[in-house]
């Protein structure tokens, strides 16, 4: 259980989307996790949590926090709420959509941008064949479309983003619907894998 010090304000949350995230951890044993979008630290807290027991990976983590219009923690409430995985955690206050050009190859990339189809089109295309597991998003479903903030600002539904991608790239994903939901993107990499 984490003795944070800010709630988490996560959507994530209320759905225990936490256990997923260890889950996948635990499962996939990832060398190098990337998150896009890390607010108070929910999501890398249970993705730590597995790695920590894994013995083995490291999560690196890229938010604006305190430079973001919208903020609702600071970098120094995600710090607090990771200190336990000070050493497998490591914390960038740094614009999220260019990361890819630092990395190479990664195993599991975690996408958490108040997404919707546009900011998406922007980021996954530069990661698809750098990331060799999983690519996880927030959001997905129908329901998570129809938010308010996507309405009001005419913002493009992940849904249709989702059925596009497929159509122009190797991928295979679920999407989980329980609210915000989560989708799961299984890279050409590990489709390769099994084959």
């Amino acid at each position: 259980m984490n003795n944070s010090t800010t709630e988490w304000l996560s959507s994530y949350e209320s759905s225990n989307y936490g256990t997923l995230f260890y889950s996948l951890v635990k499962i996939y044993q990832p060398k190098i996790v990337i998150e896009l979008g890390t607010k108070a630290g929910y999501s890398a807290y249970h993705i730590a949590k597995g790695l920590k027991e894994n013995n083995n990976g490291h999560l690196y983590c890229y938010d604006l926090w305190e430079k973001y219009p919208y903020n609702t923690v600071t970098m120094f409430d995600a710090e607090e709420n990771l200190k336990e995985f000070k050493d497998i955690v490591t914390l960038q206050q740094k614009d999220a959509t260019k990361i890819d050009k630092d990395y190479m190859s990664i195993d599991i990339l975690h996408v958490d941008l108040s997404n919707d189809g546009e900011i998406l089109e922007k980021i996954i295309p530069n990661w698809l064949n750098k990331v060799n597991q999983l690519i996880i998003l927030e959001g997905g479903s129908h329901i998570r479309d129809q938010a308010g903030w996507m309405i009001k600002y005419c913002k493009t539904p992940i849904s249709k983003w989702l059925s596009n991608l497929k159509k122009i790239k190797d991928i295979q994903y679920i999407t989980f619907d329980k609210f915000p939901s989560l989708t799961i993107i299984q890279t050409k990499q590990e489709n390769k894998d099994e084959t």
